[in-house]
């Protein structure tokens, strides 16, 4: 069997081709010059789900997914609440602003074998990857499984590139939960965008 790039787990010919239809639909949205990478920890299970799937009609996704796709979506300078989201032009903004969403671990982690180790294994690819083929001016990690990284991230020169939320990945423990997010102000886009909003 062969071994899978984006996730090191030895996998069958579907895997690889569902990856190359993910790596596929990111490389449309794709900026030339990435300024912000926004590193996440690996793609949802469900292929409706994934950030850059455009879909026409947002009920497709599940419920944790279009709030995810929402909060990103207010970096692009889409408010939430506005009604729904035209998703290519929110993406074609998104990649204008120069926002680029990856992974850690590029395939789904019910797909990988040893899911708890795959980050900790791929942390020198994913650091060769943000170095050679995404070179962005600044990563923001999301996720807490994303807190693993940041020490190597800042031992390989990067930490001048970092935008933490408080030392740590920005995380929102609420998403799909719209009650408990807006109790809490834990939304993601927001933080995201006044963290942002400090870079000269």
């Amino acid at each position: 069997m062969p071994v899978c790039d984006g996730c090191g787990s030895a996998v069958d010919e579907a895997h690889i081709r569902r990856r190359i239809e993910r790596l596929e639909l990111a490389t449309r949205f794709r900026p030339i010059h990435i300024q912000f990478l926004l590193l996440d920890t690996a793609p949802p299970v469900r292929v409706e789900d994934y950030f850059y799937r455009v879909t026409s009609d947002s009920s497709k996704r599940s419920l944790a997914s279009r709030m995810f796709f929402d909060e990103l979506a207010k970096c692009a300078g889409h408010p939430a609440g506005g009604g729904e989201l035209n998703e290519e032009i929110v993406l074609a903004e998104f990649q204008r602003r120069g926002f680029f969403l990856a992974y850690g671990v590029e395939c789904p982690l019910e797909e990988v074998s040893d899911a708890e180790l795959a980050l900790n294994r791929l942390g020198p690819t994913v650091v060769r990857r943000i170095q050679s083929s995404y070179k962005p001016k600044f990563v923001a990690p999301l996720g807490q499984p994303m807190a693993e990284l940041i020490p190597l991230l800042e031992l390989s020169g990067l930490s001048d590139r970092l935008i933490l939320s408080s030392g740590g990945p920005f995380v929102d423990p609420f998403l799909g939960d719209p009650q408990n997010q807006a109790e809490f102000g834990t939304a993601l886009g927001d933080r995201l965008t006044k963290a942002l909003s400090h870079i000269p």
